[in-house]
């Protein structure tokens, strides 16, 4: 029971790590916006053209962690903070996901490893959840309890694996913005690309994806409810 308690705590360490992390720095530059006014889907369609991507969709998402590229639809989602929005963080976030559809266009294939970590995360993080709130309620901490802590480390080792594939789609990326020029000072660069970085790290677990998820599901419904009343 030991060990089990033992990698889960690691792996919680990692995952509250890189949560802080991403927190810290998409709080700093979210409240300095890029002089051009430039939007983040604005921003992805021209870093698109730029590489000679015409046929990947740019749409606005629903969810509040609603940023990702899908390799099957060839589309990228951004969140609505940040589709219209110019602030450091709304563009650093969309220019990641545009750095996404470049490695698929140029055969990257470790996305599509990404992509289905990310994909199973989803899937699995809802019914751990549940598993492991029964298994504690009945007593099992001997059992199916210390299983459920380490499938959650394993997908959080696994998800920290995958890093590498974030890092080299925002190297990518930032190839493409140098040769748009898109940024008038050093201070504009630095900052998109710090949000950059930090996307990197803000997926470690299966609880901000699941969020990401249900967030898409039930928000619209929300806001319909809120209106008719």
């Amino acid at each position: 029971m030991q060990i089990f308690i033992l990698i889960f705590m690691i792996a919680l360490a990692i995952t509250m790590w890189g949560q802080s992390r991403f927190r810290k720095i998409y709080g700093q530059e979210l409240e300095f916006t890029i002089a051009s006014r430039i939007t983040g889907a604005e921003l992805v369609e021209k870093m698109l053209a730029r590489v000679g991507i015409d046929n990947v969709s740019v749409v606005k998402g629903r969810g509040i962690l609603d940023d990702f590229y899908s390799p099957e639809r060839r589309q990228i989602s951004l969140s609505p903070q940040h589709f219209g929005a110019s602030s450091f963080a709304a563009l650093g976030m969309a220019a990641q996901q545009a750095g996404k559809a470049i490695q698929h266009v140029e055969g990257h294939k470790p996305l599509f490893w990404r992509t289905t970590v990310i994909r199973w995360t989803v899937y699995l993080s809802l019914p751990l959840i549940v598993i492991g709130l029964v298994t504690l309620a009945l007593g099992m901490t001997k059992t199916l309890f210390p299983m459920v802590l380490l499938i959650w480390s394993l997908i959080a080792f696994w998800n920290v694996a995958t890093i590498p594939t974030e890092l080299d789609a925002g190297e990518r990326a930032k190839r493409v913005l140098e040769d748009l020029r898109v940024f008038k000072n050093l201070d504009e660069r630095v900052g998109v690309e710090r949000v950059m970085g930090a996307a990197s790290t803000a997926y470690l677990d299966g609880f901000s994806v699941l969020t990401g998820w249900a967030s898409r599901m039930f928000f619209p419904w929300y806001r319909k409810q809120s209106s008719s009343e």
